[in-house]
């Protein structure tokens, strides 16, 4: 028996279906494909950095003959456990090793693979405003974007973020912050920009700062298996006199009405024990200073 053909209301309601416009969401998605299937422009690198090329010819091979080791590496210790085939145990979180401290990692192995070298840098800057008043947010934004020339897809580079907003994950009621506040910002530096941020910060900012003497060293009686020293960051802050030093702001100092001062925080591959000791040596053949407390 032949299929039934459609009536002419079937087919006069599937026309004016097909002319009908398409909806709100329907329409933006396909703007959205659009957008994304469009070619992007990636300007690429335009020069060498001073200071890497420095540690790609002097300082990398000085760290690598200074770190490394001509011992056998040690030999990890193992986290206690329970007894898998107790059934009492079966359930029960992992024991903690003894002491108040978790293990530390093992120390990072010198070889030419995994020499000492900078992965990024993130500065932050705290605005105590902004509780009040949101806008006071600008401000640190746009002093951030100078000092360091990376905003959001700079040069069509999709892996530059810019300058991101820090809210905050806790309220403290005493200084009237809420869950969920914009309180500070920060951005980080990768690849290129990173260096030519440290040249920037050691030939005309540390220098012209009276009162920074160089980055206070560790106690003679901290403790070497600290969680602080197996990191492998060096972090200090500066004062809101140092943000004028930069010779961005200083053209236009007079478009920044506020003065922040910035945290630095200097992160490298290495981890485990003596790991910091290997970042700060790093940041010395930089030119950044150090000085014993």
């Amino acid at each position: 028996m032949p299929p039934a053909l459609p009536s002419a209301a079937t087919v006069s309601l599937a026309a004016a279906a097909a002319r009908r416009p398409l909806t709100r969401s329907a329409s933006s998605h396909s703007k959205a494909v659009a957008r994304a299937s469009q070619p992007t422009f990636y300007l690429g690198p335009t020069h060498t950095p001073r200071l890497l090329t420095h540690y790609n010819t002097t300082l990398a091979p000085a760290l690598l003959y200074l770190n490394h080791v001509h011992r056998a590496p040690p030999k990890a210790r193992s986290a206690p456990s329970w007894d898998p085939t107790d059934p009492y145990t079966r359930h029960r979180p992992p024991p903690r090793p003894r002491g108040n401290r978790d293990l530390l990692p093992l120390p990072t192995p010198t070889t030419a693979g995994t020499n000492v070298r900078l992965e990024r840098i993130v500065i932050h800057t705290m605005v105590k405003e902004a509780i009040g008043n949101k806008g006071a947010l600008l401000s640190a934004i746009m002093a951030l974007r100078s000092i360091t020339g990376a905003s959001e897809r700079a040069g069509g580079d999709v892996s530059l973020r810019g300058v991101e907003v820090i809210k905050a994950k806790h309220g403290v009621a005493q200084f009237k912050i809420r869950a969920g506040m914009p309180v500070s910002v920060q951005i980080e530096l990768t690849g290129e920009r990173m260096y030519d941020f440290i040249d920037t910060l050691v030939e005309f900012v540390l220098p012209r700062m009276r009162e920074f003497g160089g980055i206070p060293l560790p106690s003679q009686s901290e403790n070497p298996k600290a969680p602080a020293a197996s990191g492998g960051v060096v972090q200090f802050g500066l004062p809101p006199s140092a943000l004028q030093l930069f010779p961005q702001v200083e053209v236009a100092y007079d478009s920044y009405p506020r003065g922040h001062g910035i945290d630095i925080k200097f992160v490298t591959n290495v981890k485990g024990r003596g790991a910091q000791a290997k970042a700060r040596a790093l940041l010395s053949g930089f030119r950044v200073p150090f000085v014993p407390r």
